[in-house]
């Protein structure tokens, strides 16, 4: 039997170098209350590499593709932080559509002032 593939986001935040432990307590609680489930979790910090801030980089899947979108709009409306990417992998939408093609990632663009353009 194979393995069912979730909807999946994959995030790169910048976090506020003054409490990046806060911000990413506050991510991770507001994964958990909209039903998403940590994949992978990568943090670098500035003293290893040549980024100014500390950046957060997670895999995160949920049952449906509709909590990842309401997830990166509490994101938007949450505490100061810059979304570098954002994916969304929603293998039923290709599968509703009838394609053998592999899933579409859907890209939110972000603007200088880190807010996202969710789809409607």
């Amino acid at each position: 039997m194979p393995a069912t593939v979730l909807p999946t986001l994959r995030l790169s935040l910048q976090l506020d170098s003054t409490d990046p432990f806060g911000a990413m307590e506050w991510v991770f609680a507001s994964a958990r209350r909209t039903g998403l489930a940590p994949e992978q979790l990568r943090f670098d910090s500035p003293r290893f590499h040549t980024a100014s801030k500390p950046v957060l980089h997670a895999t995160l899947t949920a049952a449906d593709a509709s909590l990842l979108w309401l997830f990166l709009r509490r994101l938007e409306s949450g505490i100061d932080m810059a979304v570098l990417g954002a994916d969304v992998d929603d293998p039923d939408s290709e599968a509703q559509c009838g394609s053998t093609a592999a899933p579409r990632a859907a890209t939110p663009q972000v603007s200088s002032d880190a807010g996202l353009a969710l789809p409607a």
